[in-house]
Order: C-alpha cells, then sequence, then structure tokens
C-alpha cells in the first residue's frame, strides 16, 4: 500500500512499452523527491503534535500500568498453584472421586440383586422393580461414566501440576 494519491501514483508509473529517457528518469526523481519532502513534513507535525498532546507518555503510562496487572495476577496464580499442590488438594480430589465411582458401582451391584431377589419372591410385581431397575442401572452407568470422566481430568490436573 503507498501513501500517494490515486491521481499522483499515475505520474508516477512507468510508462508501459516506452523506453525511459534520461529526462523522464530526471522528471520521476524530481517528482519522488517533492513527494518524500511533503511526507517528511507531515510525519514532523504530526510527531510535533504527538508530542505537545501528551498522549505518548499517556499510552507508557497505560502499558505500564497493564503490564503491572498482568505481573502480578500471574504471580498469584503461581503462588495458589503452589500453595494447592503442596496441601495435596489434588491428589486429595482425585482419590474421594474414585472413591465416589467405587460407592456408585457397589451401589449398582446392591440394586441389581435387590431387583432379582424381588424377582423371585414377587413374580408378577418384579416387572414393575426390573423397569425401574433398569432405569437405575442406565442412570447410574451414566453417572459412572461421569465420574470416570472427572477421575481421569483430576489425575490429569494433578499430573501437570506435579
Amino acid at each position: 500500500m503507498t501513501l500517494v494519491e490515486p491521481e499522483k501514483r499515475e505520474v508516477l508509473a512507468a510508462v508501459p512499452n516506452k523506453q525511459m529517457t534520461a529526462e523522464d528518469a530526471i522528471k520521476r526523481i524530481q517528482q519522488i523527491s517533492k513527494r518524500i519532502r511533503e511526507y517528511s513534513a507531515t510525519i514532523r507535525e504530526t510527531t510535533k503534535t504527538l508530542r505537545e498532546s501528551g498522549a505518548i507518555p499517556e499510552f507508557a503510562d497505560a502499558v505500564r500500568e497493564i503490564v503491572s496487572v498482568v505481573r502480578d495476577t500471574a504471580r498469584e496464580i503461581h503462588l495458589t498453584v503452589s500453595e494447592l499442590k503442596e496441601s495435596g488438594a489434588p491428589g486429595e480430589i482425585a482419590r474421594s472421586i474414585e472413591e465416589t465411582g467405587k460407592a456408585a458401582q457397589d451401589t449398582i451391584k446392591t440394586v441389581r440383586e435387590t431387583a432379582r431377589q424381588v424377582k423371585d419372591a414377587a413374580p408378577k410385581s418384579s416387572r414393575a422393580v426390573r423397569e425401574g431397575a433398569d432405569r437405575v442401572k442406565l442412570e447410574s452407568t451414566h453417572v459412572a461414566e461421569k465420574i470416570k470422566q472427572g477421575v481421569e481430568r483430576a489425575k490429569q490436573v494433578v499430573t501437570e501440576h506435579a
């Protein structure tokens, strides 16, 4: 992208299929030199305006402030993770999740056994109990899978922070 206005770009463009003469080259160099001087003046004015407006120091202060906030936040996160790691909380959480999963599996077994006993004791009501047990089985299987996934995620977190 060029800063030269479209109408002036045409003047600066090379003439297609025509050999450039020395006079053409001189003319183009003069035009380019004039544009360089104009842009230099514009840059000087812009720099002066920025300096006088106080925008540059204000921007620098804002950047300094945000960098300080980011640094402090990173330190706090590091300290918190270190404290968690030292306290053994991630491992404890993972063990608790694993124990909960085992308890859920034991509960599923108990429900299945109860359903079998009911079926044997009362054949007419066994169908309703079986349907209920099937629902419990389906839900508990779903819950057990969620718990297993949670255990895996917790193990990953513990491994990453160990």
